[in-house]
């Protein structure tokens, strides 16, 4: 499941798009999945079929909260390579709902022009359930767990 099974691989995707001075402070890797009542029909089709088509509509995410901006980085394909870039100053985020539940934290930002979703699972990489409730404490501005 997990790509990105190295803990330095976050630093160096964000290292190209911090600003001068900024820090990074928490990262996580997440999925966009299509639609469940779009899924069930695609493995109707067949289980391999249907599960290549939906690894082929999954977005992936790395986001990073540092302290100026939530940044989301997606990838896409064999490679790690970065095919979109967000970003949300911390100072004027838009509403945002989040939730955290014994498997997935869920993180979804609701702005007009750059919205974003997506759950991050408690093994997506090393730590990443630790960063992504930190991440959701942050933004919604909850206590961050003990």
């Amino acid at each position: 499941m997990a790509r990105f099974k190295d803990p330095k691989i976050p630093a160096a995707a964000f290292a190209p798009y911090l600003e001068e001075g900024e820090q990074l402070n928490h990262w996580a890797y997440g999925v966009k999945q299509p639609n469940i009542l779009l899924m069930l029909p695609l493995l109707a089709l067949g289980v391999l079929p249907g599960l290549i088509a939906i690894q082929v509509m999954t977005k992936e995410y790395v986001v990073g909260l540092t302290d100026r901006r939530f940044i989301v980085l997606r990838f896409k394909g064999s490679k790690i390579a970065v095919n979109e870039v967000i970003s949300y100053p911390l100072n004027s985020l838009p509403p945002i709902k989040a939730s955290t539940g014994p498997v997935f934290t869920h993180l979804k930002i609701n702005d007009a022009a750059k919205p974003f979703a997506a759950k991050f699972h408690r093994l997506g990489m090393p730590e990443n359930r630790e960063h992504a409730m930190a991440i959701e404490a942050a933004l919604s501005g909850k206590n961050a767990p003990a």
